[in-house]
């Protein structure tokens, strides 16, 4: 009997890879293929052709719906393909938006199942075989609803999602009238009902409350993939471009594409995981910003969103503080990493940049050009600076490398290398 063919997706590599290991050991499937975003996800369903796909309800660019969008696709594209989605919303509102069109083939599974017995594998059958499955959970709240209370259900996820009324209009094919009409009665009729108490009334009236937790719960989700001081001003006022003087640090690790090519890549995820997050407190304990991670390399910023007077001491200081971390961390590994740091002092353009439905915090300018070169002349465990750095910086030891010949720029770059660290 073939495999069954699986391509799985989820944007957390430590879920994605115990995933893939609890179907890698499962008789009768195969991974084929994996992906960290719903894009990615589409295009590997297309190259791969699986018989099944696994996917997290929410990922990049947007962390929504993105799964059940990527089902809904997924099964357009390739009929035969069934589509399991994962979810850690044990909230009927997400089953709705995936099975409520009566398509076959799909399977709302909660991520608690995963650890007990052979749920998924179950699913995974079943959506294979052409037939629908929802979580037992969510299977008995929808068999006590009735049409009113799917209305209901549906304004309030529209609502918890953070939509105003005309996004819901638009949601919905209706006006913004009916949209105020529609909620108004809905919290009269609850209101009323929770006051002769009525219990289903006062359960959507929790529902609410939760609606509003969850918003909150997904802000702070949001600040794990965003830089904070970014997330923290999204809400309130537009990141239009700035220009502002800032101090960039990119730090990398020396020898990873060997050391790609020599670990197995659980095991090279699994450290390259450690590396990033510990790097990441540092920065963040610093009061710097966290641009972005580029495979082993970390961008960071300080003195943007925010600015800050003392940002080129800062991130020198954090410099210092994130070699030292990885000395740290190599003291008993079995692989130690080693990694060089560059500074640069300068003014740049700081906003959103992007389009086509994924927008990104980022900085821009010379400044961050000469940081990221400075990078690359710095040796393991070296941290080197310019002297735009050094100057705005001068209690930090450090001693003079000379003018340096940056790529792509004309005029050359004194360079220091900090001492006595």
């Amino acid at each position: 009997m073939t495999d069954i063919r699986v391509v799985l997706g989820d944007d957390n590599v430590l879920v994605r890879e115990g995933v893939r290991a609890l179907l890698d050991a499962t008789d009768g499937i195969t991974v084929v293929g994996v992906a960290a975003d719903a894009p990615s996800l589409v295009a590997a369903a297309d190259e791969h052709r699986p018989d099944v796909v696994v996917t997290d309800i929410k990922m990049p660019p947007l962390f929504q719906l993105e799964g059940i969008q990527a089902a809904h696709e997924i099964r357009g594209r390739h009929p035969d393909t069934g589509v399991v989605v994962l979810s850690a919303h044990d909230d009927e509102a997400y089953a709705l938006a995936l099975l409520g069109e009566g398509h076959s083939g799909l399977a709302y599974l909660l991520k608690d199942r995963l650890g007990e017995g052979d749920d998924l594998a179950r699913a995974i059958h079943a959506v294979h075989a052409g037939g629908s499955l929802v979580d037992p959970t969510i299977a008995a709240r929808l068999a006590g609803r009735s049409d009113s209370r799917v209305e209901d259900r549906e304004l309030l996820d529209l609502m918890a999602r953070g939509l105003g009324y005309a996004e819901m209009a638009e949601e919905l094919s209706t006006t913004q009238e009916a949209v105020d009409r529609r909620i108004t009665e809905m919290f009269a009729r609850l209101a009323g009902e929770a006051d002769r108490g009525a219990s289903g009334a006062v359960r959507m009236l929790k529902e609410l409350h939760a609606a509003v937790v969850d918003r909150e719960t997904s802000a702070r989700a949001l600040r794990e993939f965003v830089p904070s001081q970014v997330a923290d001003r999204l809400g309130s006022a537009p990141l239009e471009p700035e220009e502002l003087e800032t101090t960039i640090l990119f730090s990398d690790i020396r020898g990873f594409t060997t050391l790609s090519e020599r670990l197995p890549p659980r095991e090279l995820a699994s450290l390259l995981a450690a590396h990033l997050a510990a790097m990441a407190e540092v920065v963040l304990a610093h009061g710097g910003t966290i641009d972005k991670f580029a495979g082993d390399a970390v961008m960071a910023v300080f003195g943007a969103p925010d600015p800050i007077p003392d940002h080129a001491e800062r991130a020198l200081r954090c410099a210092l503080a994130m070699q030292a971390r990885q000395y740290e961390l190599n003291e008993g590994a079995e692989t130690p990493l080693e990694m060089g740091i560059g500074v640069n002092t300068g003014v740049v353009v700081a906003g959103t940049v992007g389009g086509a439905g994924r927008l990104e915090y980022t900085v821009v300018g010379d400044a961050v050009n000469v940081a990221q070169r400075l990078e690359s002349a710095a040796g393991p465990g070296e941290v080197v600076a310019s002297s735009e750095t050094v100057s705005a910086a001068p209690s930090f030891p450090a001693e003079a490398i000379g003018a340096q010949q940056v790529k792509g720029r004309r005029e050359p770059v004194e360079v220091y290398r900090l001492i006595g660290h």
